[in-house]
């Protein structure tokens, strides 16, 4: 079920191909400036099928500390499927000189390929171990709608020229041009930077040294015998960062035009100057008498979730608090533990003592109700960990951090009947596969009648969202929409036969503007009616 118009299809330009070009503009950064860009570039190698490394390569640049890299969807997917790799090798430079080691995975947390961008998010270490709260040198973000044709840029990546070692070129600013490469617009900056195969996602930068492009495609015009690269601007890549990426630092927004900001009200970025975003409690209280809603969202083998009910009310000999966990009929034992080294929480479940599932959490997993975490299992006490999906937890009662609980439905309240049709007065939570529970009342109507709140999103963003009942030739469901720039919307979609007891499943899309009707799927999304 889509209501949006489909959006415009780059068809007019190559992927960053064989080809080079370049000027020989002689602009120089500084070094100070140019080394911390170094250091937040990185070759990404998406895995196929087979869970194997491709042979495929490209770039990124790391746009917050906590991990997180923009590159191109091409890099990281199948731009024809529309597919992306189920995980990313991300490997960082030690040593200009050499080429760089392998050192992270990571996956797909954020794509639009009719954008032809991606975000990766570093989840674990290149030995598959969990990653703790990382703190990665980064690149500040800039303005790209200020940029004019002679201004200077920068290119970073690994084109793949002379070996596999990092490349630094420069250039200046040619031009810009619409979707199709075409007609009037600044969906692309052409420049004349020179650039090769491995470049696809690297970052362009401005005589700052801020991130203001993707170096994305190259034009190959064989009757005028011209090449002329293009990158896509970094306002095209707001609708992917802002509801998605962490601790990202904007600077240097121009007096002209759009800021180069995040779209205001959505609080996601962390501002060039001023007070920090406020820091949930680290590491959280854990205390006897606390309990624990844990649910465990399998991605690997068979989807399933799992709701695990945890009490806190003993010891185990290396001091850690445990207690026993239930689901229905079924008990395993529990643990919940502040790792100090890996800078982690961890939960524990085992029905033997052995085997075990565990749930780990870092800081930023806390700025949401529920915590937000990553799932393993270990086969024994001496196995690696593997990665089965994600975790969510939700403390209850006892000594917890302030704004971690959250209300359950009254006892005794009845199933919700087909056709649902939300209403003004009702408050929902709303779950979204991979980025915790959001909390919407709806206390207010659109102009066309349809209920309508605001929700504070994982993160702390404020989103306007708009709940309703549709039944027309599309076909009969309920559509959630929320965005925080009126341009770039997170949508549910709910059928009938999603529904059971006093909750909705069903999937979820993120969509880059209102007329993009296909949308990127985040995958499920329940919604529950408290």
């Amino acid at each position: 079920m889509k209501i949006r118009v489909a959006a415009a299809f780059l068809a007019a330009s190559t992927l960053c191909g064989a080809v080079l070009s370049g000027s020989a503009a002689a602009q120089v950064l500084p070094k100070a400036t140019r080394d911390r860009i170094v250091q937040s570039t990185v070759m990404l190698m998406p895995t196929g099928a087979d869970g194997k490394i491709d042979g495929t390569l490209g770039s990124g640049s790391v746009i917050s500390p906590a991990g997180y890299i923009l590159t191109n969807f091409h890099v990281v997917g199948d731009t024809e499927t529309r597919k992306v790799s189920e995980w990313i090798l991300v490997r960082t430079v030690k040593f200009v000189d050499r080429e760089p080691e392998p050192t992270y995975w990571g996956k797909v947390v954020a794509a639009d390929p009719n954008l032809d961008l991606a975000v990766v998010r570093i989840l674990e270490t290149f030995d598959q171990k969990p990653v703790g709260g990382l703190n990665l040198p980064f690149v500040d973000l800039g303005d790209s709608n200020v940029l004019t044709v002679g201004d200077p840029i920068f290119v970073f990546g690994f084109p793949g020229t002379g070996g596999d070692t990092l490349t630094y070129t420069s250039g200046s600013v040619s031009g810009f041009t619409g979707e199709n490469t075409q007609g009037s617009g600044r969906q692309w900056i052409k420049h004349d930077a020179q650039t090769g195969p491995g470049n696809s996602g690297g970052g362009v930068f401005d005589e700052k040294g801020l991130l203001i492009g993707v170096n994305s495609a190259i034009n190959v015009n064989k009757s005028s015998s011209t090449i002329t690269p293009f990158a896509r601007p970094l306002a095209v890549a707001w609708g992917l960062i802002t509801p998605n990426v962490p601790k990202f630092v904007v600077r240097g927004a121009g007096s002209g035009g759009a800021a180069a900001s995040a779209p205001s009200g959505t609080g996601a970025g962390t501002p060039a100057s001023g007070s920090a975003t406020p820091q949930p409690q680290w590491p959280p209280t854990i205390a006897p008498g606390q309990s624990y809603q844990v649910n465990i969202l399998r991605g690997s083998g068979t989807p399933r979730t799992e709701s695990w009910a945890l009490t806190l009310n003993d010891r185990a000999s290396n001091g850690d608090l445990k207690g026993t966990a239930t689901q229905g009929s079924q008990t395993q034992t529990g643990y919940v533990a502040y790792d100090q080294k890996a800078d982690l929480v961890w939960i524990d479940l085992t029905r033997d003592g052995k085997s075990m599932t565990s749930c780990a959490f870092e800081v930023s997993g806390l700025r949401t109700s529920p915590w937000v975490g990553r799932a393993f299992y270990y086969r024994d006490t001496n196995a690696d960990p593997e990665r089965i999906g994600d975790c969510q937890a939700l403390v209850r009662t006892g000594a917890a951090p302030a704004g971690n609980a959250a209300s359950t439905p009254p006892a005794g309240a009845a199933a919700l009947k087909w056709p649902v049709k939300p209403a003004v007065g009702q408050t929902w939570t709303v779950e979204v596969e991979g980025r915790g529970m959001w909390t919407l009342p709806l206390d207010s109507r659109t102009d066309k009648g349809n209920p309508a709140g605001t929700v504070v999103a994982p993160g702390g963003q404020q989103w306007n969202a708009v709940y309703y009942y549709i039944n027309n030739s599309s076909g009969e469901g309920v559509i959630l929409d929320m965005t925080a720039d009126g341009q770039t919307y997170l949508g549910c979609e709910f059928v009938k036969s999603g529904l059971s007891g006093r909750s909705l499943r069903g999937k979820a899309f993120l969509y880059v503007s209102k007329d993009d009707t296909q949308g990127t799927g985040l995958g499920s999304c329940v919604a529950t009616l408290k």
